[in-house]
């Protein structure tokens, strides 16, 4: 999980001028070494010796929901179950970006109030989903969303 930054490959690519130098630079950065949000959770887990039910705990997220998103069994989560995963599993800002992007949900924006916001309490290691929610809510961003909404009649 050790990834060079974003813009450290965009200098190499930079500097890189045939097409020939792409397959080195494919393959000495180990270009979509994660080919499922699953497998990133697993190393990320594996690296940091987690434990499922403790991220899931953390994250807000029912274990009937968050259990096959990490063993790859549920496709697309939403971009919110995904930070809260990511929160849950304590990642810093890099490596939930890094999940965001390998699960084509988007990055989080600093452009973006609530992005910004969420960003704040990830770097200042607020890895309380129901304190990030709170902070939200007291500056008027909607809340992280952990739980399907309930159909109103």
């Amino acid at each position: 999980m050790d990834e060079r930054p974003t813009s450290e490959l965009y200098e190499i690519l930079q500097n890189t001028h045939s097409k020939k130098g792409f397959r080195t630079f494919q393959e000495e950065q180990h270009l979509d070494s994660y080919s499922s949000l699953s497998d990133y959770f697993n190393t990320y887990i594996a690296k940091h010796d987690l434990k499922l039910s403790e991220i899931i705990a953390r994250s807000g997220l029912s274990r009937d929901y968050a259990y096959p998103i990490l063993n790859g069994k549920r496709s697309n989560p939403s971009r919110d179950r995904v930070i809260a995963l990511c929160i849950g599993a304590r990642m810093s800002l890099t490596e939930t970006q890094r999940a965001l992007e390998i699960s084509h949900t988007g990055t989080l924006y600093a452009k973006n109030s609530r992005d910004a916001a969420i960003i704040i309490c990830i770097n200042t290691k607020e890895y309380d989903i129901n304190r990030i929610n709170l902070f939200l809510y007291e500056n008027h961003l909607p809340l992280l969303e952990t739980c399907k909404k309930e159909l109103s009649d």
